[in-house]
């Protein structure tokens, strides 16, 4: 489950754009938004905009803080004392328009992995899903779901999926990947506290594989 959904994305033009001032921004990333205006460059506003029936969105691109793509159980044990750990592989959204809101659909697909002390049997963790806007990082909207895989007797790891609620927050324009980011991560994870929270990352990268506690 790499993808669940293909996100078609669109660029919008400030209204009123004069083609003998139109300015152009040679940005690397292709989803990023043109905006110019007359003789200055107008600003977005964080007021809600009314998007047009069926409007397309470029989806907000989905993070992971350093330290909470697994979770450790005990919490801070070396590798030779654990009983197993959760780890994220799959991550994938999908967005659609509603009036004045983007929602915002997360899939996650992970999985339990025995550890040296481990016994088969079902296994579970906190997974926090966020829509965070990025001009002042404050989160708009989370919630935190219960996961859990069963490990059978003779295999070493068991898997888990979560399809999110949707996360609602206010539709300013097409490029909602420039007004957003989607946070995943499991509470309590392992997290170095010496190193710094994930800002941005490529789009479309996928998460790394699940990893062993080996």
């Amino acid at each position: 489950m790499r993808r669940f959904f293909a996100i078609l994305s669109v660029s919008t033009l400030a209204a009123g754009l004069a083609a003998s001032a139109a300015r152009a921004f040679d940005i690397p990333n292709p989803f990023s938004g043109v905006f110019g205006g007359g003789e200055k460059e107008q600003q977005k506003s964080d007021r809600p905009t009314q998007a047009a029936p069926g409007a397309a969105v470029d989806c907000p691109e989905i993070l992971v803080d350093t330290g909470a793509a697994t979770l450790r159980v005990p919490p801070g044990a070396d590798n030779s004392s654990v009983r197993y750990q959760l780890s994220l592989s799959h991550l994938a959204r999908e967005c659609t328009v509603s009036g004045d809101q983007i929602l915002i659909k997360v899939g996650v697909e992970g999985a339990a992995v025995l550890g040296p002390t481990g016994q088969p049997g079902s296994f579970s963790g906190a997974l926090k899903i966020a829509a965070r806007r990025q001009k002042d990082e404050s989160i708009l909207a989370s919630k935190i779901y219960h996961v859990s895989a069963s490990v059978p007797a003779g295999a070493a790891r068991g898997e888990f999926r979560v399809i999110s609620e949707p996360l609602s927050v206010p539709y300013l324009g097409a490029q909602a990947a420039d007004d957003y980011e989607i946070l995943v991560g499991f509470e309590g994870g392992a997290a170095d506290k010496s190193a710094p929270a994930q800002k941005r990352r490529k789009r479309h990268a996928r998460t790394p594989t699940e990893a062993s506690p080996d």
